[in-house]
């Protein structure tokens, strides 16, 4: 199969959708692109500039799933031809273009994004175990940059404590919800600890969830093996492969389950993606990022199921969009409580 060139210009809108650009082998093949020539230069140089030119849209949802649709037709991993898999042929470049510099303006895409570390107090140690050393408000995600080179995505809502020392990287979960890219270092093991359980990683990519004392390990990239520490019961470590996920319940042994990487890591992008879930656990979900809150009181609507990708912190959105596909319509309760109710009599 002959392979086609991308126009500089295209090439710079698939680099605009990646996510990783500060991970390798990402980080480098770009850069090597940027100076391949000028032109490519100047197309990069364009399309930041386009950020400016799209404005907050009525169907952001919908553009939100056309990015993500091109980010699944974005350049191959680097074990690949770089440059083997083109544009998916039911997305005109034009529209993919035009998706990817708005979803870079609305900050769905975190590649530009300055690293920001919030301390829970000017004395927080990155050596001891103890108190928080980075947590989020409800409103706020972070980007956290470990002594080691470990990258840190931190969600609305969320807290870790680091203790760097004795030879050890070992953090801990102590609530929310953090995505974890690894620097390698063979003599020094990455473990983070949530919700009594281990999970411990040479150089690799995972995602951490807490919820009500329920854990969800999603692996990314590499592998990890999640254990019970050794204070507790013993029980064999469960290896995870990429695309499979580790859940347990308050007191449940865990199980593994394939995991949609899409759909599990799209909140690092600003969205989040439901798949024939109830609606008031998607509610519950999208009200950590916002201090207005959405409310369901008649247990048949948060019964309803939802499908769909959309933008976090913008209830309003949500309840409009939400209103489109199902029998409910949302009511302002005070200036910042939303009601989701029945449209059936």
């Amino acid at each position: 199969m002959t392979r086609e060139a991308l126009t500089p210009a295209q090439a710079a809108a698939r680099w605009l959708a990646r996510d990783d650009l500060g991970q390798s082998p990402q980080r480098e093949q770009f850069a090597a692109w940027l100076e391949e020539s000028q032109e490519n230069r100047d197309a990069w140089i364009q399309a930041q500039r386009m950020w400016d030119v799209f404005d907050d849209a009525d169907d952001s949802d919908l553009i939100a799933a056309m990015a993500r649709a091109a980010r699944k037709a974005g350049p191959e991993p680097a074990a690949k031809p770089f440059w083997s898999r083109l544009v998916a042929a039911s997305i005109a470049v034009a529209a993919v273009s035009a998706t990817l510099f708005f979803g870079a303006q609305q900050g769905w895409f975190d590649h530009a994004a300055k690293p920001t570390q919030v301390a829970v107090n000017e004395a927080a140690s990155l050596t001891a175990v103890g108190r928080a050393d980075y947590v989020t408000g409800g409103e706020q995600r972070s980007i956290v940059d470990l002594p080691d080179g470990t990258r840190v995505t931190l969600d609305a809502d969320s807290a870790v404590d680091v203790a760097f020392a004795g030879g050890r990287r070992d953090v801990r979960l102590l609530k929310g919800h953090a995505f974890f890219d690894v620097a390698h270092d063979s003599a020094r093991p990455f473990a983070v600890q949530a919700a009594g359980r281990v999970v411990t990683a040479l150089g690799t990519q995972f995602d951490v969830r807490l919820t009500s004392g329920a854990l969800r390990v999603v692996l990314a990239e590499g592998s990890v093996l999640v254990s019970s520490p050794s204070e507790g019961p013993s029980s064999p470590p469960i290896r995870l492969s990429p695309g499979q996920a580790f859940s347990t319940q308050p007191g449940g042994e865990g199980e593994v389950t394939p995991a949609n990487l899409d759909e599990a890591l799209a909140w690092k992008q600003g969205v989040v993606e439901f798949r024939d879930q109830p609606l008031s656990e998607a509610v519950g979900l999208l009200n950590r990022y916002t201090r207005a809150q959405i409310v369901i009181r008649d247990p048949k609507v948060g019964a309803l199921r939802i499908t769909g990708v959309f933008k976090t912190g913008d209830i309003r959105r949500f309840g409009r969009s939400v209103s489109q596909v199902l029998p409910v319509r949302m009511i302002a309760r005070d200036a910042d409580t939303y009601e989701l109710v029945s449209t059936r009599r």
